[in-house]
């Protein structure tokens, strides 16, 4: 969606748009600039929304360094695995994970012979849990488990 919202003034617009990940605001505005016989830039950049955290699900960097490391601090930051939830997971046991916390590859069969998720498969990211924990993110390549970004949480 690329909706205008306001003419401010003679040079200055305000927009309102819903993109998918991928897209430069920057070049959306050069872009419209251009098609428009004239040239652009974007002023002021407010995301509202990523994947499922909205507006109402932040908290400002100058309240989370008031904050610091308080018990209040902890209730208000979610644990990173939410902001992976749209990942498919697999849970591993605990001879898996300590071989893919060493970047070691793990045979896929028999992780997904006990998951519920069937529809994994050749080149598909997935996030590996052992104990409701986040191990790492991996790829499943070549009948294997093969992890790309490892977790010491």
């Amino acid at each position: 969606e690329f909706e205008l919202l306001e003419i401010l003034d003679r040079d200055h617009a305000s927009f309102r748009v819903v993109s998918g990940k991928g897209v430069y605001m920057r070049a959306l505005a050069r872009d419209l600039a251009l098609a428009l016989g004239t040239r652009g830039h974007i002023a002021q950049l407010r995301r509202l929304r990523v994947g499922s955290f909205g507006e109402k699900d932040s908290i400002s960097l100058d309240k989370l360094v008031e904050l610091g490391h308080t018990a209040r601090a902890d209730k208000l930051i979610r644990p990173v695995e939410t902001a992976l939830d749209d990942i498919p997971a697999l849970a591993l046991t605990e001879t898996e994970a300590r071989r893919l916390r060493q970047g070691q590859a793990i045979p896929v069969l028999p992780v997904a012979s006990r998951s519920p998720l069937k529809n994994i498969g050749q080149g598909d990211v997935v996030r590996v849990m052992a104990e409701g924990r986040l191990v790492a993110l991996a790829k499943i390549n070549g009948g294997e488990i093969r992890p790309f970004r490892v977790m010491n949480l």
